[in-house]
């Protein structure tokens, strides 16, 4: 009788409490904002604009096990591919959260060798001898690879750490406006030698010069004595994206910060650093990354125009000669490197992956293929030992969990090169439905040979899904506008059986499917309950908007759990009429959320305009209506699903691929061990009008009592339950309409549920 206490004493005395959220429109702002910033630039950039994405040290959190509630198993990082280098034919390609090195001694068949997995979001790599040197928005780490299938980390610095460039035994980079001269001459104790004030990112150097990317040009900086590095010169220009130094010689590219933003190749002498001197200025050329090789200039193309990968000539560098392109994404072309002896130069194409350009004539650059297509992980689906994860830009792609601490790839359905988007996914035995743009907006896939993947069939829903879930042979969509059910009992020919109109919900949010509803998170439209007792004839029978929106929703019993910022809870005991109980303030801003049980998981979306951190939140919500946080888990990047199977989470993290985490308290592994006891309790129909039929799970060992009671908890039916009794009917006649509480005891336990009388 004590839950029941508790849950009226909720129902009672709770407060709607609930903190001012930022406006989700300010999400797509800042975000198309950033997406134009080339990865290692990013963290100066969001120090510039204050995102709040820092704490006073100028440091982001990191993803690190609380200590309690959750912890993290495995990883899958592969995300949009910010930066590319190598030697010989070892590539290195700096992707999402985490680095991968390739074997390129077949060019047109790369093999991956390893895959190093980081903290945060991926920036820069720099391969010197057999150290790999790459940066994040959690630290700078240093990596022996001597042996490139086995990592061995050598040392590290906590803290944000974007472009940098390394000279000898030192390193050089910006932080909250302050240029660090940092040794590296001993991994595993890197110290700090010298600073100065100094904004932007550093991206190259030579000699005693490094050369900073600014605002509004170049800065020069004085590093011959590194315990006092100083600004000695300045050069003036619009939007810089990038500059390669070589001897007294630099070749940068910017960008005019008017419309049209027409971008331009640059030649700089800087043989007198503090007057950097002009040679040549090449409009409508240039991009994100320049690579050096004798007197050729490979430069990797400008997203925002559409710039394509160019090859130069520098052999005059007054007069730098363009010599062919070679088109490579629809995207950001952010990283590029090359090599003579292979012939090949490779491009770093955000969701595109890394690019193979035949180089072998310079006059006739050819795209040969692709390696690692992976872009923002939107939604991911666990079915048996395999992970699907809809990547949006990059397609779909399949993971292996046979191991869940160590997902692979080992496959996908590739939107390179291609306009055509997905967010969405669901699964179940050989085939794959998903959420796909352009018409038809949903795809059947067959995963029947799971390493080769082929769309076998469509079907044109009206609008591009936002969410699917799988229930039985329909397929429920709900979409920008609309909710539509489709009939997939012959996965190759679907077809829509019902639909309804729905609020806008364009910014992408969720859905959850229970008995004969569906509750469906709309933004700042709010949830909405839609009837789907007859797939022909869904339709809305409840609405309700707190004060932020819906982004996720999960529901238990009768309990929905909203999030959009904050945690509200709400009571759809009558779903025509759902009302608020109770909200949780959330450290971060809370945009996906799943349940199981009485554990509740939040992921928060740290790309939110003001908003610190990502992280994935877990609650006790054996109370249903007063939510306990109980541990949480540092995520590398918003969180934008969560899916629970078994005794796993999986977090789709948009740039930054996914997480595998489980529960890691004793205390939780005893709730689950209770709500599985509860969870065995189960009525239907629920909500019930006259007969309900109530299931035990297994037969009872011995005589018992079923009893119901109201919220105040008194006793209002009792039945008697004979030995080996599975399930019985009960007349709930008498009731009138409402929440209330069963419970029956056992040999084996308390066995609870909850039932809504209509």
């Amino acid at each position: 009788m004590k839950f029941l206490a508790a849950v009226l004493l909720g129902l009672v005395l709770a407060s709607l409490v609930f903190a001012r959220q930022p406006v989700l429109g300010q999400y797509r702002a800042v975000q198309e904002s950033l997406r134009t910033v080339p990865p290692k630039m990013r963290m100066e950039w969001l120090h510039e604009h204050a995102e709040g994405r820092r704490t006073e040290d100028g440091r982001p959190r990191t993803m690190s096990d609380s200590g309690s509630g959750l912890r993290l198993v495995g990883k899958w990082g592969r995300g949009p591919a910010a930066e590319v280098t190598g030697k010989d034919t070892l590539v290195v390609l700096t992707l999402g959260s985490e680095v991968a090195l390739l074997n390129f001694a077949q060019p047109d068949s790369p093999r991956v060798l390893s895959e190093i997995q980081f903290p945060s979001l991926t920036a820069q790599s720099y391969l010197e001898d057999s150290l790999l040197y790459t940066s994040s928005n959690a630290d700078l780490e240093i990596w022996s690879i001597a042996n490139p299938t086995q990592p061995v980390k050598r040392g590290q610095l906590l803290g944000a750490v974007g472009d940098f460039w390394i000279r000898d035994t030192f390193l050089f980079y910006i932080r909250s406006d302050t240029f660090h001269v940092l040794s590296i001459a001993n991994p595993a104790n890197l110290h700090e030698l010298g600073f100065c004030i100094e904004a932007g990112s550093v991206t190259t150097g030579s000699g005693n010069t490094v050369v900073v990317c600014q605002s509004g040009g170049f800065a020069f900086v004085d590093v011959s004595n590194p315990a006092s590095p100083h600004q000695v010169g300045t050069y003036a220009c619009g939007r810089t994206l990038t500059a390669t130094a070589r001897g007294s010689l630099v070749c940068a590219s910017y960008a005019e910060t008017g419309e049209p933003y027409t971008p331009h190749f640059i030649t700089l002498d800087i043989s007198t650093p503090s007057a950097p001197q002009l040679l040549a200025n090449r409009s409508n050329l240039g991009g994100y990354d320049i690579f050096l090789d004798g007197p050729l200039a490979f430069v990797s193309g400008d997203g925002d125009v559409g710039l394509p990968f160019q090859i130069f000539s520098i052999a005059d560098s007054a007069h730098p000669a363009f010599i062919d392109s070679c088109r490579t994404t629809n995207r950001y072309p952010y990283g590029v490197w090359e090599s003579a002896s292979l012939n090949r130069a490779l491009v770093a194409d955000e969701c595109d992956g890394l690019a193979i350009v035949d180089v072998s004539n310079l006059n006739n650059p050819v795209l040969d293929t692709w390696a690692l297509s992976a872009g923002w992980a939107m939604d991911v689906h666990v079915d048996g030992q395999h992970c699907y994860v809809a990547d949006f830009l990059s397609g779909l792609r399949l993971l292996d969990l046979s191991d869940p601490t160590r997902p692979i790839c080992i496959s996908g359905l590739d939107t390179v090169m291609v306009d055509e988007v997905c967010n969405t996914a669901t699964a179940r035995d050989s085939f794959v439905f998903m959420g796909w743009w352009p018409s038809p907006y949903l795809r059947v896939v067959s995963v029947a040979d799971p390493r080769h993947p082929e769309i076998v069939a469509g079907c044109s829903v009206e609008g591009f899904p936002q969410h699917v879930i799988l229930r039985d042979s329909f397929i429920y969509v709900a979409m920008d506008y609309g909710f539509q059910v489709v009939n997939v009992a012959r996965p190759r020919a679907p077809v829509v059986v019902g639909e309804c109109g729905l609020p806008d919900m364009t910014e992408g949010y969720g859905m959850v499917i229970l008995d004969t509803l569906a509750f469906v998170s709309t933004g700042v439209s709010g949830l909405q309950v839609v009837n789907i007792a007859r797939a022909d004839s869904p339709a809305i029978i409840g609405t309700l908007t707190p004060p932020s929106g819906a982004c996720g929703v999960a529901v238990i019993d009768t309990f929905a759990y909203i999030v959009s910022g904050n945690l509200c809870v709400a009571s759809v005991a009558n779903p025509g009429s759902p009302y608020l109980i109770d909200s949780v303030v959330l450290p971060t801003f809370g945009w996906s959320v799943t349940a199981t049980d009485s554990l509740l998981f939040v992921g928060s979306n740290g790309h939110i305009y003001g908003h610190p951190g990502n992280d994935i939140r877990l609650l006790d919500i054996r109370n249903p209506v007063r939510p306990v946080l109980i541990g949480s888990l540092e995520a590398p990047d918003a969180v934008t699903r969560l899916d629970w199977v078994e005794s796993h989470l999986y977090a789709a993290c948009y740039d930054a691929g996914v997480l595998v985490a489980e529960t890691a308290a004793v205390g939780i592994q005893e709730v689950k061990s209770a709500a599985t006891l509860r969870r065995e309790l189960r009525v239907m129909p629920n909500p019930a009008v006259g007969l309900a039929r109530i299931w035990f799970g297994e037969a009872l060992n011995g005589e018992s009592v079923l009893r119901i009671y109201d919220v105040s908890g008194r006793r209002m039916l009792e039945k008697s339950i004979s030995k080996e009794t599975v399930s019985t009917e009960l007349n709930l006649g008498r009731l009138s309409s409402g929440l209330y509480f069963m419970r029956v005891e056992t040999k084996n336990g308390v066995l609870e549920s909850k039932l809504l009388k209509q």
